[in-house]
């Protein structure tokens, strides 16, 4: 009868739990699951301040030199924009709320500006639901999402390449 009581117990506990995060083991969390969320935070913050202090360049690229970093050499040497020409100058324009004009120059620079956004409020509910880093990273879903941006940021970078050509080929 004990046995039976117990057995109703753990699975009336198993059906209270509504979160995918409630079934993870609390005691998985650890300080450096909670120090890296905090850097997360922080890395994300100073993305987000750095790009509203930069001026968006009208060329559509060069906007990072205004960090002090030379200009792009695969750009200047082929012609050809590099898979990142002109993500910071997407990221400073995003920063200002501009948000087509971000997407216009570099796609997935406003997909990237997003998701560091979305990263400062998600890294504080991490936090606050004790997620373990390693549940999150190694998940298969994470996989996917790695894929997806990956494919993202390919097609971007064609889609640069055409409008640095083709497009808009007297502004460049």
């Amino acid at each position: 009868m004990i046995e039976l009581d117990q057995a109703e117990s753990n699975i009336a506990k198993q059906s209270d739990s509504c979160s995918p995060f409630d079934s993870l083991n609390s005691s998985e969390y650890s300080r450096s699951d909670q120090a890296k969320y905090v850097a997360l935070f922080f890395i994300a913050s100073a993305g987000l301040v750095t790009a509203r202090l930069l001026q968006p360049s009208s060329r559509g690229v060069g906007t990072h030199e205004q960090l002090g970093l030379p200009s792009c050499a695969f750009l200047h040497l082929t012609g050809v924009p590099c898979p990142s020409c002109g993500l910071t100058t997407s990221f400073a324009h995003a920063a200002r709320l501009h948000f087509f004009e971000a997407f216009i120059v570099q796609p997935f620079g406003l997909i990237a500006f997003c998701l560091m956004a979305l990263s400062i409020p998600l890294s504080l509910y991490l936090i606050y639901s004790r997620t373990p880093w390693s549940k999150l990273i190694y998940s298969t879903r994470s996989n996917q999402v790695l894929y997806a941006l990956l494919a993202l940021y390919l097609l971007s970078w064609f889609y640069k390449i055409a409008a640095m050509k083709w497009l808009f080929a007297p502004s460049y």
